[in-house]
């Protein structure tokens, strides 16, 4: 199973955005996906799906529920591992109930084609573990300067110190097509001089009011309005998808939970 990161220099992106309807699109293309909320402050992708969870991490935490038990069903058979800030009682846990969660991930792992992590944004320990630990990173950002210079300050940071197989770029909210293209090849320009880094291009996400009103819905972009502009760029993305991220699955699922439950997490 590949393992794709999906982060933000910067929150208020549309980084959950992504991570939900690409997934969709994703899994509309026959992937097996897993879709893993890993933004274990602010976790929201069930809302942006429509889901209801009644349980999540937290429950597999104090040991009531195993990972495979709190999976919920999304459209188009995408499942979902909603996340809890209860990450931090993993610390607590007993070696017996690590080792449990490790073995259900291993199990998991071997049942998907493709796990997708929707991390926290920012330079945070928890953003920079689980971008660090995937097999490559899709970095999601705006055309505002702001969000681009945070963009810049996190691949500088993972390309400085941390073991990324390869980092691909979406620009969301563009104006046009030639916006997106033109960032992109701006910002992997610094990159490559500067860092020595080659940043792909999966592509760009155009400004579409229904996004908008697809959250305030409380039902995913691709069930409530697949043919909008937003929706068909969603398509094109997840036909370009094994196009950009070519690296082979490493043994990183296994890596990254034996890490974050070992003693010393």
């Amino acid at each position: 199973m590949k393992t794709i990161t999906i982060t933000s220099g910067k929150g208020g992106v549309g980084k959950s955005i992504v991570s939900v309807n690409l997934g969709l699109a994703l899994a509309q293309r026959s992937q097996k996906v897993l879709l893993f909320d890993a933004d274990l402050s602010l976790a929201n992708d069930d809302i942006l799906l429509g889901l209801s969870c009644e349980h999540t991490l937290f429950d597999v935490l104090d040991g009531s529920k195993t990972l495979d038990e709190i999976l919920v069903t999304a459209p188009y058979g995408m499942k979902l591992l909603p996340a809890s800030s209860g990450i931090l009682k993993l610390e607590r846990l007993s070696p017996s109930h690590r080792l449990k969660m490790a073995t259900n991930l291993r199990d998991l792992a071997s049942s998907f084609d493709l796990l997708l992590v929707d991390t926290g944004a920012g330079l945070t320990e928890n953003v920079l573990f689980f971008t660090s630990t995937a097999d490559e990173a899709l970095l999601v950002t705006t055309p505002e300067p702001t969000a681009v210079t945070d963009t810049y300050a996190m691949i500088k940071v993972l390309a400085a110190s941390y073991d990324v197989g390869s980092i691909a770029l979406l620009v969301n909210r563009v104006s046009n097509p030639q916006e997106g293209i033109d960032i992109h090849k701006k910002l992997s320009g610094v990159t490559e001089k500067f860092l020595g880094q080659k940043i792909a291009y999966l592509g760009h996400l155009p400004y579409d009011p229904a996004i908008e009103m697809a959250v305030q819905k409380r039902e995913p972009l691709l069930t409530g309005s697949p043919h909008s502009p937003a929706g068909n760029a969603f398509v094109t993305l997840a036909r370009h998808f094994d196009k950009v991220f070519t690296c082979e699955p490493r043994s990183v699922v296994t890596d990254l939970w034996d890490q974050l439950l070992s003693p010393e997490s």
